[in-house]
Formats: C-alpha cells, structure tokens, sequence
C-alpha cells in the first residue's frame, strides 16, 4: 500500500503569507519583524516586493466595492473596521 504524503507548507511560504496577512489587516507595528522573519526563511526582496504589492492590489479592489448592509455584517465580524 501506497502512502500519500501531506503537502505542508514551508516556512518560507508561511512567513510571506503572514506578511501578507499583516499588510491587509494594517498591522504596521507586525511588518518589520514579519520581513526579518521572511528574509531568515530565505524570502528575496523582490519576493517581499510582490508580496506587499499583492496586498496593496487586494485592498485596492476591497476598497471599490460598495458596502451594502448585506455584507457590513460580515466585514464588521472579519475585523476590517475598528472602533
């Protein structure tokens, strides 16, 4: 019998994808330890680049679409507003 193995993701992708949460989320005080945490698991500058890139396109198309009461539930409970 064969065994299948579990793609886990590696520290590397881990730690651009926590950058990239971070960013999104407005956690300045989180991104200058995140980068160090990247770069220690072998992250490029021009991978962080496209990382913060990335994130900064998706707030941009969060930000033009327009809030209806349908969904300010769902935006309030994700945390994207803070009082």
């Amino acid at each position: 019998m064969k065994t299948g193995r579990i793609n886990r993701p590696t520290p590397l992708s881990l730690a651009l994808h926590a950058l990239k949460t971070a960013i999104l989320e407005g956690a300045t005080w989180r991104y200058e330890q995140l980068v160090s945490v990247a770069v220690k698991a072998g992250a490029t500058d021009e991978q962080i680049d496209l990382v913060a890139h990335e994130a900064i396109e998706a707030m941009f198309a969060r930000a033009e679409q327009p809030i209806t009461p349908r969904n300010l539930t769902h935006l309030c409970a994700a945390g994207y507003f803070r009082r």
